[in-house]
């Protein structure tokens, strides 16, 4: 019996290959989304906490009122920074997903045709079964 071989087949590997690299690398997108996400919400409980707080009990001087605010302008600027990340980060992975949704669908396609070719050597494989069938059955037949 003949062995089914798609001829696509290493095109078959090479998109599961680049579909698996860019799910990694959406992976790692995420994960750095999560540690931009945690870093912010720490850098905004830091400003508040600096915003509601006064520079010093007792007596202030001009310079600590400065730095105090100066520190709070430097938290601001973090803040904004790592929006601004994020934002960008955000773009990056709406696009790495469409990139796996492209890739899946390569692969699907791909996958699609090598079922479609597999049923057709099937369906020769069972009409070159049946002649030989025939011819046998004939043979038999005009022998007796």
């Amino acid at each position: 019996m003949a062995k089914f071989k798609f001829r696509l087949q290493s095109v078959v590997k090479i998109k599961e290959i680049q579909e698996k690299k860019v799910e990694r690398e959406l992976a790692a997108i995420k994960k750095r989304i999560l540690q931009g996400q945690a870093r912010l919400e720490d850098l905004q409980g830091e400003h508040e906490k600096l915003v509601s707080s006064s520079p010093l009990e007792g007596r202030i001087r001009a310079a600590d009122i400065v730095v105090h605010q100066d520190y709070i302008r430097k938290i601001s600027d973090e803040i904004r920074f790592e929006s601004v990340r994020l934002e960008n980060l955000s773009r990056s992975e709406n696009k790495k997903i469409d990139e796996v949704l492209d890739a899946k669908k390569d692969k699907e396609a791909i996958e699609h045709l090598r079922e479609k070719r597999l049923e057709e050597f099937k369906h020769d494989l069972d009409h070159k079964e049946q002649i030989l069938l025939d011819a046998v059955a004939q043979r038999m037949s005009s022998q007796e």
